[in-house]
């Protein structure tokens, strides 16, 4: 190049600036390479304190970093760019030094650039850049087994999602016997799509009896570091309840065994939608933990075991469908009690097993179940144990013992179960000093502890009880190694090994049945209970039967078919209670009963023994009596024996030939007066008059104690009453009162105020309710049936003024505020059931109304009553032909009417028409909808908004397909999938 070439670029720059800009220019230029360098150490440094902090994180993985420092790395990433940038034009665009300006720019930037690396290397947060991370929405279960193909696990999972979905529910118990698939049911539950919607954070942990430990369990699923040195309980409960306060959580507590109290450990409850799911084995668990509702989880039916059982070995080993091995397969799965726990783990010890001896030899194996080294049985033996050792009272244990005495599943009623017990002398002295209903009143208590930690199970309305198998086998492992516990059984699986004649020596309870014949060579004298029930092969005792049975406190033949009882009954000297109820071919009792001196309990009820035998009156020590009355061809009964049983608590007169008792009941109930002692008496009267008469005369029912009582006025008994039927708890005293008129209702008015369940039926005069008795008589009714009183037009109705009844005044108050069921039957001129406004706290606690057959009905709530039936869960409408619409027009849109309601059922209503006149309504609770034959119900009251619980809507399909949906196509398809056909309304 010519020095002119050179020389004239070098003028132009100079020409472009001024001196002393120029001498600036010229050394920024000549630092350009120093500058270069300088960025690229800053650089370096700044990358090397990144590495670093990432390998601090990589290192506290358990914790997260600040905001800061995110945006810090992206401020270093940015750096990085720009800085390569200037990288490439330095070494791709290198330029003459003569290109002084050019040079001097990226010399400046440099500079720039520099600076700001320095600054990402002294930022502030830099310093404490880790914090603790934020909990995740869910943490899934791993290896969780899928229910789908087991409609018991499935819908217990469905019944609770639907349960989460009700914004009314707080607090859900799961509840299940040990093994039944809780734990399952609770990891898919913790797993599922839409409860991750729902919440915001899902807590599931395992509960302990330790609250610190169960807390700290909580505080570390919230990432809420307690530190090595634990904080004080206080200060962790402030940390959870902080970090919880704003958040729609649900906490999943897994085998709960006892209260707990969550607000204690920080948990702030029912709030923001918040839910507590409790699962447990023990009943007590969700009555103590104040849960609203329940799912209960049952064991699997047989078919789902076995495919259970048959895919868990299917797995490993495919011939378990051969023919020779699939039926002992099949028996091995039924040895495992349809529980999920069983059939998991014994499935995996048998998946090996290649030919039908090893599986038959495995099956042999399995009956000894406790001392089988099984993890499943261990782990379960050891649970059940567990509780049985909790006991600690040897009379609970032994009651539970004796429990086992029955079949598998089989109903055990509880008042005959707690009879037995007494017997046995389980629960205590029965003297002149402690009474018949002390005892029973412990025994129920027993009774209700074995339910309340799981030993047993209960039956409805604690009518009856239960074992299930497991238990069952727990018990008999138990009994048969305490020689006071020693038991006898002929009744099916275990009799295999347990009837031979050494065991009637060892045995102190017995238990046989489907007997032909009754062994008589062996020495029974150990025995203290004899059970032959439900044999109906059983037609003769031998005469010698009880000759050295003298230590025999219990002889149940309950359904035998026997005609006499054996002379030799006289030899059971101490024997305390004898059933013979439902020994239908039994005639008369043998003179030889007069010997049983110290018999408590008699049951002759259902046998052809007349009216009333004569030896009883030799009883002096009977407690409880209970015996039919049967026409007899000898006018003359022995009614005065009854006087004669002046320690007698309990009584119960079976009408079988009701036409001879309307003549001899005066008489009979003269002598039953007589008793200072009875406190619990079942028995029909004629009609009120004698009621009177009886009421007037008693002297337990002067005593003003506590009395329980069946009565019925005015028709015959019935085994089980209709209303008792449908509560979920015992109801003792009880009353139905037919055929009465308005002058015979002070016997019945005077027994009112200690009524829990009443039956109205075919009353000539009442027109409404607290016309025929007055409202205080009715404060106590739990349960309340009306049918066939033509002259009712209405239940309750407002009054401004004072009744009148008899000629005193009662005061208009609250009415009926313990009713919880409500029944109408056959009611032909009833317009309208509650007509407002009424009082407060008026049928507070009533949640089932049913109506049926009432054909004048045009109206359910009138005049604002409605807004009285907060509780009300169940609404039944039957057979009622005049009724148009269920709730009418003057309610107010903004109250949460029939807030609770789950269920309504309409059927056979041909002129309804509408629910609800406003589609305004919340039915925050409606689960439930049953609609059969209500031809002109064109449209229903819901939208996309409410009834958000509704799981579930039957009816014809006929009906379904006329439906107006006035134009929301968004109703219908939000409806249509929980839709289902059925032509039967109770389907």
């Amino acid at each position: 190049m010519s020095g002119v070439e050179v020389v004239a670029p070098l003028v132009g720059e100079v020409g472009a600036l001024g001196v002393g800009e120029l001498h600036t220019t010229i050394a920024s230029s000549r630092n350009l390479d120093d500058n270069y360098n300088i960025l690229l150490k800053d650089m370096e440094k700044l990358l090397a304190i990144k590495k670093d902090k990432e390998r601090e994180i990589q290192r506290n993985n358990h914790k997260d970093t600040t905001n800061a420092y995110k945006l810090w790395t992206n401020r270093v990433s940015d750096a990085a760019e720009e800085v390569q940038k200037l990288k490439v034009k330095y070494k791709e665009k290198m330029l003459p030094w003569w290109r002084i300006r050019r040079r001097s720019r990226l010399s400046e930037k440099m500079v720039k650039k520099s600076n700001c690396v320095r600054e990402l290397v002294k930022d502030e947060c830099l310093r404490d850049f880790l914090v603790d991370k934020p909990p995740e929405p869910v943490l899934k279960e791993l290896n969780v087994p899928r229910i789908s193909g087991y409609p018991t696990l499935q819908d217990a999972l469905e019944n609770t999602l639907g349960l989460l979905r009700n914004n009314k529910i707080k607090v859900i118990g799961v509840c299940g016997t040990k093994g039944v698939g809780k734990t399952t049911i609770m990891r898919n539950l913790n797993n599922n799509e839409e409860v991750a919607k729902l919440f915001e954070i899902v807590i599931f942990v395992k509960a302990t009896t330790d609250d610190h430990m169960l807390q700290e369990k909580i505080a570390n699923r919230l990432m809420l570091d307690i530190g090595t040195n634990k904080e004080h309980s206080d200060d962790v409960a402030r940390r959870i309840h902080k970090e919880l306060e704003k958040k729609k959580y649900l906490l999943i507590l897994d085998e709960v065994e006892d209260a707990i109290n969550l607000e204690q450990l920080g948990i702030p409850t029912g709030i923001n939608g918040s839910k507590v799911v409790i699962a447990t084995r023990f009943p007590r668990v969700y009555k103590l933990n104040r849960v609203q509702r329940l799912v209960k989880v049952e064991e699997l039916t047989p078919d789902e075991a076995w495919k259970m059982f048959r895919d868990t070995v299917h797995a490993f080993n495919p011939k378990i469908d051969s023919l020779d091995i699939q039926p002992i397969a099949q028996l091995v799965c039924q040895r495992c009690s349809c529980l999920p726990l069983l059939i998991y783990n014994i499935a995996n010890s048998f998946k090996l097993k290649e030919s039908a001896s090893s599986w038959s030899v495995g099956l042999e194996d399995l009956k000894p179940w406790p001392e089988l080294q099984n993890q499943g049985l261990q782990e379960l033996y050891s649970c059940l144990k567990f509780c049985y050792d909790e006991l600690k009272d040897k009379k609970k244990q032994k009651c539970f013992l004796y429990t086992s005495l029955y079949p598998v599943d089989s109903k055990v009623y509880t008042d005959y179960l707690v009879e037995c017990w007494a017997a046995q002398g389980l629960l205590g002295d029965i003297n002149d000093k402690r009474s018949y209903r002390s005892a029973r009143n412990c025994g129920i208590d027993i009774l209700e502890h074995l339910a309340n930690v799981s030993l047993l199970e209960k039956g409805e309305s604690m009518i009856y009880v239960n074992m299930n198998h497991c238990m069952r086998q727990l018990a008999l492992h138990i009994s048969s190694k305490d020689p006071e516990c020693s038991f006898y059984l002929q009744d099916g699986e275990e009799s295999e090994n347990l009837s031979n004649s050494k065991a009637w020596q060892q045995s102190r309870w017995v238990s046989m049945r489907q007997l032909l014949d009754l062994p008589t060579r062996q020495d029974r004298s150990m025995v203290l209970t004899l059970l032959l029930r439900k044999n109906p092969k059983l037609t003769t005792i031998p005469q010698t039967f009880f000759e050295n049975m003298s230590s025999l406190l219990l002889l149940d033949l309950y359904g035998s078919m026997i005609t006499q009882l054996p002379s030799s009954l006289s030899k059971l000297t101490g024997l305390r209670g004898l059933f013979l109820n439902r020994c239908e071919l039994l005639e008369s009792l043998s003179s030889e009963i007069g010997s049983l001196q110290f018999l408590e309990v008699l049951d002759i009820r259902d046998t052809k023994v007349t009216f009333i035998p004569l030896q009883i009156g030799c009883l002096t020590n009977l407690r409880c009596l209970r015996i039919p009355f049967v026409a007899s061809e000898d006018d003359a009964q022995n009614v005065h024996v009854i006087s004669k049983l002046h320690r007698l608590e309990e009584l119960t007169i079976q009408v079988i030939s009701y036409e001879q008792w309307c003549n001899d009941a005066e008489n009979v109930l003269q002598h039953v007066a007589s008793l200072e002692n009875v406190t619990d008496l079942r028995c029909c009267f004629p009609s009120s008059i004698i009621l009177r008469e009886f009421l007037s005369r008693s002297k337990s029912w002067s005593c003003k104690q506590q009395n329980s009582f069946r009565f019925f006025v005015g028709c015959q008994n019935s085994r089980r009453p209709q209303i008792l039927e449908s509560f979920e708890y015992k109801i003792t005293n009880y009353l139905r009162y037919c055929n009465g008129g308005q002058e015979d209702d002070s016997a019945i008015i005077e027994v009112l105020p200690k009524t829990d369940a009443f039956e109205l039926v075919c009353h000539k005069d009442i027109k409404k309710l607290s016309n025929f008795a007055g409202i205080v008589c009715l404060e106590r009714i739990r349960g309340l049936l009306i049918k066939k009183c033509n002259k009712v037009l209405t239940i309750v109705s407002a009054d401004t003024s004072s009744n009148t009844m008899n000629g005193i005044q009662i005061e208009t108050r609250v009415i009926l505020p313990n009713l919880e069921k409500l029944y109408l039957e056959n009611l032909l001129n009833l317009k309208c059931v509650f007509r407002g406004p009424l009082h407060s706290g008026t049928f507070s606690k009533l949640h089932t109304l049913s109506l049926k057959n009432c054909p004048s009905l045009r109206e359910i709530f009138s005049n604002g009553a409605i807004q009285h039936f907060s509780e009300l869960q169940n609404l039944k409408l039957e057979d009622c032909s005049k009724i148009e619409i269920l709730i009418s027009k003057d309610i107010e849109p903004e109250k949460d009417v029939l807030p609770k309601l789950e269920m309504l059922l309409l059927v056979n209503l041909p002129n309804f028409n509408t629910i609800c006149s406003t589609h305004t309504l919340a039915w925050s609770s409606l689960e439930l909808l049953r609609i059969h034959n209500c031809p002109k119900l064109k449209t229903l009251p819901l939208d996309s908004d409410n009834a958000v619980n509704l799981k579930s809507i039957k009816g014809q399909q006929e009906w379904w397909d006329e439906l107006e949906w006035t134009n929301n196509d968004e109703v219908y398809q939000r409806l249509q999938p929980i839709f289902a056909a059925s032509n039967e309304y109770f389907s």
